[in-house]
């Protein structure tokens, strides 16, 4: 089970602390938003299906992303990565 401050690998981006689990709606077009919910409000209140992520932070970019679980990974030795402590 992974627990938030680890460390994985995501995608080929590298080394990424995770931050706090977090649900990702399955994907929807625009088109199909507007044509169900008519708008964005009305859709974050909606029943969408979504599924368990993680909210990361990439040690190579400091960029705060929500990613899916299945594109988190173990991966090498980040000890010689350079990586921001902020």
């Amino acid at each position: 089970m992974k627990k938030s401050g680890e460390v994985y690998h995501w995608l080929d981006q590298g080394p990424a602390i995770l931050l706090q689990p977090v649900e990702i709606p399955d994907p929807i077009t625009i088109e199909e938003l507007e044509e169900v919910y008519g708008t964005l409000e009305e859709f974050r209140k909606s029943d969408w299906p979504t599924e368990t992520g993680w909210t990361i932070k990439l040690l190579t970019t400091g960029e705060i992303l929500d990613v899916h679980l299945d594109t988190l990974h173990a991966g090498a030795d980040i000890s010689s990565t350079n990586c921001q402590a902020d």
